[in-house]
């Protein structure tokens, strides 16, 4: 019988996203199967593509067809279930399948590139137990002396040790005494595995685990843990994942930041061993090409990782947890295929017949709502373990400080906080996000903001290399001596970030060591491991630091933390600025008083009164939620309506030719005007030299089926469809 194959090839085109079909040769029937990787004739190319389909049926005309060259793997690489997760992003987020399916490939494979390997070494083991060696041939008798006490040893180790040469082995080897192989070696990863406390549930817990239990041999419906800060989430998470290896299934857990992982890390290997491994992209690629290996193999029980280990290779998946769900960086913001993760891991679980666990103490809007809906199952905590209680918040109104004569960064309240921390093992942590020294470079006389030659946005100062540069393009450049629109030499630097705020700590308050975690601070592999800890190990009594100091961090000895410009991101214009905003104050509060020592927490604002200030400082989620919900009924914004944001760059000219079409063309296939926002320019107009125009479209369902017949943009206007979108700048 005549086998067929429909495949994807591995390009990046609108022009062949499709399925190709094409004859499997009678010597690869009986090894074929879906998820392989291909290699076919394409045109005049020969090119690699992904096996989707295998039918009996014919559905091209046979003049047409083409046969499969060779298999490039001897086992399919992508799992079946995860091609088939891949069709399904492919339709959801209107994409490239070719592009979906790379989400599923080991780390180093893709888009036809393998840069990295199996790591591989030499080993030597014994043959003759007791060699007749000559008097003289004294390095190969201390060989064979290691080799008498030893199973086997590599060969690097082995010439180190008897301090003779590679030469020495070979000699052996062709006297038949040992026997050199090539073996596999894993690049390992070390951590530092902390004891299990092996804590007992509180009664909140364990009705969250009873709850997760039921869900999973019910409906499988996505549980939403809600849990106050230091109520014990992972204590819980911990707990279904030992009832999932129990039943011979594996679990997946996701952390929205790599600066979590160790910690995360070091508690799961605690209580489940080895059989852990570690995704992210904090790893180098052959430790990630690894870690990918493993876990397709079945060769652990767990893994954890960022963003894309939602796709983790794991045959027989039981249980996906998202902490932090609510987190921004669960949404992969480039790309054709722009995908949310929690819908991803709800869809995969489905799929497989798995159970999807969302923790966080302050759910995103939409996961809530669906709670209350009952789409979702909601397990609450609402007390901290040990009965420790939350942190006191006191909100400081920064306008009051400025008229008092305060010009300082800190608060009065603040400073006397940290000169209390002086002299005591107490730790701090200081939150202001945004990185850099100064904000912006103004020039005094003419009012010129020194702008990014290519983006939309003013340079940031940073003192560690003097340069100013842009976050956006990464474009750097030296600050000048004169303004370079009117001459003028009075530039000064306005707006604060954390490298000034470190410094000025170290100024003020010599006497408390300081490290800074953000983007500047962690670019080295290892870095975000490394500082966390130092200020763990008590080598340091503040961190300073981004939103990263914010998330799922766990120090006994933090009793202080402090928020600079707490209503920075209040002024965005984007729908989420009261969320983010709340949801950054309470995670970044909870990291205080979460040992035996009572926490406290100073937020500076200039806008004390807005009620996601006020709901962070009561702790009060309900009151945010409700109070929130309902301008987002009003205007008709998500959960109550699906946003999409169609976004055009390129030329100036051309890119507004696009989105007016575009627009044209959007109305004339029936879209409501009324639910159509725009065409307007981006909020940032320029990004990398390239012009930004988008428009926002409302709808009561996924308008992802009518968005695929949009017109292509001109070959240099870039057209980029987001369903859901996070940020909207």
């Amino acid at each position: 019988m005549d086998l067929y194959a429909g495949v994807i090839v591995d390009v990046r085109s609108d022009a062949v996203n499709r399925v190709f079909q094409y004859r499997v040769p009678t010597s690869l029937q009986e090894t074929i199967e879906i998820g392989h990787r291909v290699l076919v004739p394409f045109g005049r190319r020969k090119l690699e593509a992904y096996v989707v389909e295998l039918s009996s049926d014919l559905q091209i005309e046979e003049a047409k067809l083409r046969n499969i060259i060779e298999l490039l793997d001897p086992e399919p690489i992508i799992l079946p279930t995860l091609v088939e997760l891949a069709m399904w992003m492919e339709q959801t987020y209107v994409g490239l399948l070719s592009e979906a399916l790379q989400y599923m490939l080991p780390p180093a494979y893709r888009y036809g590139k393998e840069r990295v390997g199996t790591k591989t070494a030499q080993y030597v083991r014994l043959l003759e137990k007791d060699p007749q060696l000559r008097s003289n041939a004294k390095a190969q008798r201390r060989v064979v002396e290691i080799l008498q006490a030893e199973s086997g040893i590599l060969a690097s180790d082995l010439v180190e040790r008897s301090a003779t040469s590679h030469a020495t082995l070979r000699a052996l080897e062709e006297q038949g005494i040992i026997e050199i192989s090539t073996v596999n070696l894993e690049r390992k990863i070390e951590w530092d595995v902390i004891p299990d406390p092996k804590l007992t549930l509180t009664v909140e817990q364990q009705r969250a685990v009873d709850l997760i239990r039921d869900e999973m041999h019910g409906a499988r419906r996505p549980v939403l843990l809600h849990g106050v800060t230091g109520s014990g989430k992972t204590e819980v998470y911990l707990n279904v994942i030992a009832d999932v290896i129990n039943q011979g299934k594996q679990a997946i857990v996701l952390v929205p930041e790599i600066s979590l992982t160790p910690q995360t890390l070091n508690r799961f290997a605690a209580r489940f061993g080895e059989r852990v491994s570690v995704l992210h992209s904090g790893l180098s690629l052959g430790e990630r090409f690894d870690q990918w290996w493993k876990a397709y193999k079945g060769e652990v029980d767990v893994v954890i990782g960022a963003r894309s280990a939602v796709f983790a290779p794991t045959r027989n998946l039981g249980l996906i947890v998202l902490d932090e769900e609510h987190e921004g960086t669960y949404k992969q913001e480039e790309g054709s295929i722009r995908y949310q993760t929690r819908e991803v891991a709800i869809k995969r679980c489905e799929l497989v017949g798995g159970q999807v666990v969302l923790g966080s103490a302050t759910p995103a809007i939409e996961s809530y709502h669906q709670a209350l809906q009952g789409s979702f199952r909601l397990a609450e905590l609402t007390e901290r373990v040990e009965d420790r209680p939350l942190p006191t918040i006191h909100v400081v109104d920064m306008r009051e400080q400025f008229e008092q004569g305060n010009r300082s960064m800190f608060s009065t309240e603040l400073q006397k906080e940290l000169r209390e921390l002086i002299h005591t093992d107490n730790q701090a942590i200081i939150l202001l996000n945004r990185r850099g020294f100064a904000r912006f470079v103004l020039c005094r006389e003419c009012g010129e903001v020194l702008e990014c030659p290519n983006c939309q946005v003013s340079l940031t100062y940073h003192q560690g290399d003097a340069r100013l540069h842009c976050h956006y393009c990464l474009h750097r450049e030296v600050l000048p001596t004169k303004c370079p629109k009117c001459a003028s030499r009075f530039l000064r630097q306005f707006g604060v970030g954390t490298e000034q705020v470190e410094e000025v700590l170290a100024k003020d308050y010599p006497e408390l060591k300081v490290v800074r975690l953000d983007a500047d601070t962690t670019r080295r592999k290892g870095s975000h491991a490394s500082i966390l800890r130092k200020f763990e190990q008590g080598d340091a009594q503040v961190l300073v630091g981004t939103q990263m100091v914010a998330k799922g961090l766990d120090f006994p000895n933090v009793t202080l933390v402090g928020v600079l410009s707490a209503d920075l991101a209040l002024n965005f214009p984007d729908i989420r600025s009261s969320e983010r905003t709340f949801q950054l104050l309470t995670q970044v509060a909870g990291r205080s008083g979460r040992g035996e020592k009572e926490g406290r927490v100073i937020i500076q604002s200039y806008d004390p009164t807005h009620f996601a200030i006020q709901a962070a400082q009561n702790h009060d989620y309900l009151d945010f939620y409700r109070k929130e919900v309902g301008f987002r009924r009003q205007l008709g914004y998500p959960p109550f309506r699906r946003l999409t944001r169609i976004l055009c760059s390129g030329p100036k000219k051309k890119t507004e030719e696009c989105v007016r079409h575009i627009h044209d063309f959007m109305l004339k296939a029936g879209f409501p005007p009324q639910d159509i926002l725009g065409p307007s320019m981006a909020p940032i107009g320029r990004i990398q030299g390239r012009y930004r125009w988008q428009i926002l479209l409302k709808s009561d369902r996924s308008p992802a089926a009518e968005l695929r017949m949009l017109p292509p943009g001109p070959e240099d206007v870039q057209v980029s469809i987001d369903l859901d979108p996070l940020f909207m700048l």
